[in-house]
């Protein structure tokens, strides 16, 4: 696109595409900014910035975009050392300012040393459950499965299911007409069963368990908080998240926290837990589930404690919701 030959077309194209360069890299510097912001002391402003640090995914493909269009539209080459600079704040605050994940692990040779764990947002409105059915009596379906949004007739669905109800003999089910019900549906023993009511109009519902598995209990915490529709609920989500892993911390041993925490890495609530629960999904999005595989945000969690490793993580088939499905296969480290 010579400027020489197209001089309109190329002002035009070059103009929008720096302002859009210079907005998704303030956009991806929200971040950063969230994280030094002083803790509970300006909880509106906290509230703002972190709803603007979770577009980062967003920010780093307009931004490179538009970094492409200002290259295109200068064929000489001049973009400028301050498009560089943008460029590098777009990756840097789309996956730098994150906090740690479990390190990689390799494939163990013993049979049952992997446990595969699958997180599921069922959506309220489904009433179609035979996708969820189909994918939970396949042969890859996950060892144990945490499903939010969890209604009555979810669990009708999957009651009835033979193969449904053979591979999932243990459960902890807690189904709501509101978008907070849960359920914990295992291959393995579980014990210590604990369903927790909210406490309060910004609480939602919590499910504990202990797992029975490779000669181990496994703790179990299955959460979905309400999104951060203001201040009082971001707070609310990132006092539930800091309670359960500070319940793993007491307790020792190996650790799941599970579900649709209704926040991305990009958060200042994944922080406060990273030094009891470390992220194994990465930063892959999972909402909205546009077509089956196109999402923007990474909601959707599996933060397990720091005795795991990671062999793989993905997401799982099309349920029909507005999520996509999380699995990851994990191994207690040797």
């Amino acid at each position: 696109m010579p400027r020489q030959r197209f001089p309109r077309t190329a002002n035009f194209i070059t103009a929008r595409a720096r302002w859009l360069a210079w907005l998704c890299a303030l956009g991806s510097l929200s971040a950063p900014v969230s994280r030094v912001l002083p803790v509970d002391q300006v909880p509106t402003l906290q509230w703002l910035v972190e709803l603007a640090a979770h577009w980062q995914w967003l920010y780093l493909l307009v931004g490179v975009l538009a970094l492409v269009l200002l290259v295109l539209a200068r064929p000489s080459g001049r973009v400028g050392h301050g498009w560089l600079a943008l460029a590098v704040l777009a990756l840097g605050g789309s996956f730098l300012w994150q906090p740690a994940t479990l390190p990689r692990g390799a494939e163990p040779s013993g049979p049952g040393a992997v446990l595969a764990v699958g997180s599921a947002n069922l959506n309220l409105a489904t009433t179609d459950f035979g996708p969820l059915t189909a994918w939970l009596a396949s042969p890859d379906a996950p060892d144990v499965v945490f499903l939010q949004e969890f209604t009555a007739l979810a669990q009708q669905a999957l009651t009835g299911h033979p193969g449904v109800a053979a591979r999932y003999p243990h459960r902890l089910e807690a189904p709501d007409p509101s978008p907070f019900g849960l359920a914990v549906l295992s291959r393995h023993p579980l014990s210590d069963l604990q369903t927790l009511q909210p406490q309060d109009l910004r609480d939602t519902l919590r499910l504990r368990a202990a797992m029975a598995w490779n000669g181990k209990a496994v703790q179990l915490s299955a959460l979905h908080p309400m999104p951060p529709l203001d201040a009082g609920f971001a707070q609310a989500r990132d006092r539930a998240l800091v309670q359960e892993a500070e319940r793993f911390a007491q307790a020792g041993g190996p650790a799941l926290l599970v579900g649709d925490l209704n926040t991305t890495p990009w958060a200042r609530s994944l922080f406060a837990v990273e030094a009891t629960l470390r992220r194994t999904t990465g930063a892959a999005p999972s909402w909205p589930n546009a077509f089956g595989w196109l999402s923007v945000l990474p909601l959707d969690h599996v933060l397990a404690s720091n005795g795991w490793q990671v062999l793989d993580s993905r997401t799982g088939p099309d349920l029909g919701s507005d999520h996509r499905p999380m699995v990851v296969r994990l191994r207690l480290a040797p």
